[in-house]
């Protein structure tokens, strides 16, 4: 485990300890299979045990941190990562990203210019962040979090954004994963938001859906095979059987 202490921040409450938590884990600080203990998590974040435990308890819950039993005790490690997931969580996004940008391209032509616009500043940055070299794995998730929630959220009700905010995090997790690997391409990525962007631009609904969600699936096909590259065999094979059929349920 990454034992690097973070400068002690005092009085968080149990949400921001939950989300101070929970970046660990999205940027890889906190690895797949790594042991988390109510106490370490106190003393790295310089608060009492009380707001770690309901911090734990919902990662628990969302699904971020696993428990696992042996004979002595119960403890709480980090939920690995697997193929299986990216299936789900590229499904659920692309979903409700597909949902979303129905809308914006629907919104009056001076803002989903103004929205375009946006896009098509912060593609080009990602574009540049991409083959900077050394990376900047930070950057480069910064900007491809900037440019998808900034057209889901200029639309985006109470519902949507609640239900995007639950999901969004479990897939920043696996970008993290995708943009720390020194082979990992952004340039089809780059090429399928210009479709994007410019299906906003035009007002076509129906394309801008279908460039959001054929993004998310490109995208899954991309994340799956980095994915495999960095789990281990035997998961590897699990995944393959479950997939046909005879792994169990």
């Amino acid at each position: 485990m990454n034992q690097a202490r973070v400068q002690p921040i005092h009085g968080l409450l149990p949400a921001h300890t939950f989300e101070s938590i929970r970046d660990l884990i999205i940027r890889g600080r906190l690895a797949p299979g790594d042991r988390v203990t109510e106490a370490e998590m106190a003393d790295r974040f310089g608060v009492s045990r009380t707001p770690v435990r309901e911090a734990l308890a919902q990662l628990v819950q969302e699904g971020y941190l696993t428990p696992v039993s042996s004979a002595r005790r119960t403890e709480l490690v980090v939920t690995k990562i697997s193929a299986e997931s990216v299936a789900e969580l590229w499904g659920m996004i692309g979903a409700l990203e597909g949902y979303a940008v129905q809308s914006v391209a629907l919104l009056p032509l001076i803002r989903r210019v103004a929205i375009a616009d946006d896009l098509k500043r912060l593609n080009l940055e990602l574009r540049s962040a991409s083959t900077a070299r050394p990376r900047n794995p930070d950057r480069l998730f910064e900007l491809q979090t900037a440019f998808h929630v900034r057209f889901v959220y200029e639309v985006a009700g109470a519902r949507l954004r609640a239900v995007y905010e639950a999901v969004r995090p479990h897939v920043q997790r696996y970008e993290w994963v995708y943009g720390t690997r020194s082979g990992a391409e952004y340039e089809p990525s780059a090429a399928e938001h210009k479709r994007i962007i410019e299906a906003i631009r035009k007002g076509d609904p129906d394309e801008a859906k279908s460039a959001v969600e054929s993004h998310w699936k490109n995208a899954a096909e991309r994340t799956m095979a980095v994915i495999a590259e960095v789990t281990p065999r035997r998961t590897r094979r699990k995944v393959r059987a479950s997939s046909n059929g005879t792994g169990n349920g």
